[in-house]
């Protein structure tokens, strides 16, 4: 298991899933031939302990798994890190009980069952912002009725295990409680609504799903919190996903450097030479290069901290600083070195002919996922002059 090169793997799978990707983001459709292709491949399993059958693969082959897919088609790069992401965090900070646990390793190692968290409301924003979710679950007969409706449920055309984070009211004016429930995607009372119609990441699947008097076992209670406790797998979280989202815009803006190194080489406009031996073009692409050098340093810094966390970094920043650091600066940078890349194509990266205008979408969206930008600065603010 361990002689697998997982990138290597990952980057031929990409290389098909660029012939396709056109039709999925025209057509805002779930490429389920990527899926398909990734579950034959072994990859559903990739971050399953050793000790449920899976590759146990480490957080620093997780993102160059997360890159050499998102070059391929960045919206099946952010999907895919959806499920393989819950098992890495788990791993590292768990929080489910064991037999939710092995049940979710089961599906994805024997079936190559998808399971992701189901968190995120209209008015709710960003779960990690400390809101408090509309969706409520209420006891019943035994067990629990769930009523609410959740928006980017990523994955939601394949997903076996929706992690549905509901509110518990409290009684006699105590505050209420924040729980997690497992709902398949066949339970009474839950459906998929198609609503997903976006700028970017178009191809992801994330449709709302609805909770009509949706009836569960009692069993189906994952977690159970008070709304002031810290979830227990918050720091563990915040690594596996923000480096993952980090991991895959690199991957996003190495294929428009691609485009654009490969179009200023054969670009020649009524002269002799080709436009890679303009000053302006070649300013612009060193600076793409300099952008994803940085990027990759980047989250390869932040990785090596987390992996080495129970070992005090004497200098520099504590490892979910630098975590916080690594995600907002480099999507930031992917953003600037993708509009780079259009800049040396020039007017006709716009037609949709061409993959860069993808690129130059894609590129933006977790721009909207947490850590968001004002929070992290904030948290590096905090850390370095205390409370404000």
């Amino acid at each position: 298991m361990s002689d697998i090169d997982w990138a290597a793997r990952a980057r031929a799978l990409a290389a098909r899933f660029a012939e396709r990707s056109e039709r999925h983001d025209r057509e805002g459709s779930f490429p389920f031939e990527n899926f398909e292709e990734l579950r034959e491949a072994g990859f559903m399993r990739l971050t399953v302990p050793r000790a449920h059958g899976g590759y146990e693969a480490p957080l620093s082959t997780f993102v160059a798994v997360q890159e050499a897919l998102g070059a391929g088609d960045g919206s099946t790069a952010l999907a895919f890190m959806m499920h393989t992401k819950l098992f890495g965090q788990q791993r590292d900070g768990r929080s489910y009980p064991d037999e939710w646990y092995t049940e979710f390793c089961r599906g994805a190692v024997e079936h190559g069952w998808m399971a992701n968290t189901v968190a995120t409301e209209e008015g709710l924003g960003s779960p990690s912002g400390g809101g408090l979710p509309d969706t409520v679950a209420r006891e019943a007969d035994g067990g629990w009725v769930l009523d609410g409706r959740k928006t980017f449920t990523t994955l939601a055309p394949v997903l076996r295990y929706f992690i549905v984070l509901a509110r518990i009211d409290g009684t006699a004016g105590e505050p209420p409680d924040l729980a997690n429930f497992v709902i398949y995607r066949d339970d009474p009372g839950a459906r998929v609504v198609e609503t997903w119609d976006s700028l970017g990441m178009r191809a992801t699947g994330s449709h709302d799903f609805v909770l009509e008097g949706c009836r569960l076992p009692a069993g189906r209670l994952l977690t159970r919190r008070r709304i002031d406790e810290p979830d227990p797998k918050s720091a563990a979280g915040t690594a596996w996903f923000a480096l993952g989202l980090a991991a895959t815009v690199i991957g996003v803006a190495q294929a428009a450097r691609e485009y654009a190194v490969g179009f200023a080489r054969e670009r020649t406009p009524n002269s002799a030479r080709t436009i890679s031996a303009y000053p302006g073009v070649r300013e612009r692409v060193a600076r793409i290069e300099l952008l994803l050098q940085r990027s990759r340093a980047e989250v390869a810094d932040a990785v090596r901290a987390w992996e080495g966390r129970a070992t005090a970094i004497a200098v520099g920043m504590a490892p979910l600083e630098r975590i916080a650091v690594a995600k907002v600066d480099t999507v930031n940078s992917c953003i600037e070195a993708v509009e780079l890349a259009m800049r040396v194509v020039g007017g006709v990266s716009l037609q949709k002919s061409r993959p860069i205008e993808r690129y130059w979408r894609d590129v933006r969206a977790p721009l909207h996922n947490p850590p968001l930008e004002d929070r992290a600065l904030e948290w590096l603010a905090r850390a370095a002059l205390g409370g404000g």
